[in-house]
Order: structure tokens, then C-alpha cells, then sequence
């Protein structure tokens, strides 16, 4: 007979590196998956050239959090270099259908060049931006929402 003492830990994570796409010009994400006291925190850190493989990849994996019953969404671009413009709504898309299915997303670390992709696009006003994803992520147990800066 095997006794069960541990209780579960509420912080437990679970972490992932997902390729996206291959090359120079490639992308790639990492995954993490965080319970806390709000529910279910994730973080999606984008990483390379987002093309139309990429995008696709990026629009199943927020299917994917949205049916494990991930609630908060943090999205880090802080080392993404470049999205196809012609993707730029379809991705925003993507992350308001996320929005209205599960819960908040906020897009952290945006680049003056990424930010003017989205204002071109006509997407910028959807987003909800953030400086940068630790601080956010370390407000997270305290906070019941997330606040963020919208543009104007």
C-alpha cells in the first residue's frame, strides 16, 4: 500500500519549447503553463520571423490553451523580429477569438517596429499591452485581472 502525504502544489508548471517554423528566417515559442490563485496563467515568448506556417502554429496552440482551460494569456514578443504583415490580422484575430473564448490576453514586450506593424493593420486598438512579461507574471497571485495600456 502506497500512502499519498504530498499535497499539490498550486504553482506547479509545465514548460515547452515548440518549433514553429525552420530556417533563417524560422520560428519558435516556448510554452509555459502556471497554476496559480486566479486560475490558470499562461505565457507564450515568441521567438523569430512569424510567416503563414508560423501564424498557423500560433493560432492552434491558443486553441489548444483555450480548451485546457487556460484563463490569462501572456504573450512575450520581446524577442520576436518580424511578422508577415499580410498576417497581422489574422493574428490579432486569433488572439481576440482566445480573448472571447477563455479569458485576458496581453502582449508584452512589443517593439516600436512590431507596435507599427499592428497600428498599420488597423489592429493596434485590440491589443492590450504590457512593458514586459515578468513583471506582469510576478503580479499575477495578486491581482483578480490583468491592467494594461491600450493605445490611442
Amino acid at each position: 500500500m502506497i500512502a499519498q502525504s504530498e499535497t499539490r502544489d498550486p504553482r506547479t508548471s509545465v514548460a515547452m519549447n515548440l518549433q514553429l517554423t525552420r530556417g533563417r528566417h524560422g520560428a519558435a515559442a516556448r510554452l509555459e503553463v502556471h497554476e496559480r490563485p486566479v486560475g490558470r496563467v499562461g505565457l507564450l515568448a515568441l521567438r523569430g520571423w512569424v510567416d503563414l506556417s508560423a501564424e498557423q502554429g500560433i493560432e492552434r496552440v491558443l486553441d489548444d490553451l483555450a480548451m485546457r482551460g487556460v484563463s490569462r494569456l501572456v504573450v512575450d514578443c520581446s524577442q520576436l523580429l518580424h511578422v508577415d504583415y499580410r498576417l497581422v490580422p489574422r493574428l490579432a484575430d486569433a488572439l481576440t477569438r482566445f480573448e472571447a473564448r477563455a479569458g485576458v490576453v496581453v502582449m508584452c514586450g512589443l517593439s516600436r517596429y512590431l507596435r507599427d506593424l499592428f497600428r498599420i493593420a488597423g489592429c493596434e486598438s485590440r491589443l492590450c499591452c504590457w512593458p514586459n512579461a515578468s513583471d506582469l507574471l510576478e503580479a499575477v497571485p495578486a491581482a483578480a485581472g490583468f491592467g494594461c495600456e491600450r493605445a490611442s
